[in-house]
């Protein structure tokens, strides 16, 4: 996933709770979102994504964005990590 910024990044995971029904159009709807990636689904409608942005408030709009979106029950946060230098290496311990 291409970022504009390489001074930060933000990462994080959610599982998307939908309305079975919706859960195939939502998550094709997900796909299509930029920094958006769904790696599982259930038939029941729960939708596991994760999301990289390049600043917090970008998340923030996406996790807005996914929340209002067409068949969204609700959203749980699982993990956030903010990376303020992502292109740096980390150095093996010693």
């Amino acid at each position: 996933m291409a970022l504009n910024r390489k001074d930060s990044m933000n990462i994080s995971s959610a599982i998307v709770y939908s309305r079975p029904e919706q859960a195939a159009e939502l998550r094709a709807w997900l796909a299509r979102q930029a920094g958006v990636e769904v790696h599982a689904a259930t038939e029941d409608g729960k939708l596991v994504i994760s999301i990289e942005a390049d600043d917090d408030r970008n998340a923030a709009a996406t996790y807005e964005a996914i929340e209002r979106a067409e068949g969204v029950l609700s959203m749980a946060l699982v993990y956030q990590q903010t990376e303020s230098n992502p292109e740096q290496e980390l150095s093996p311990c010693k």
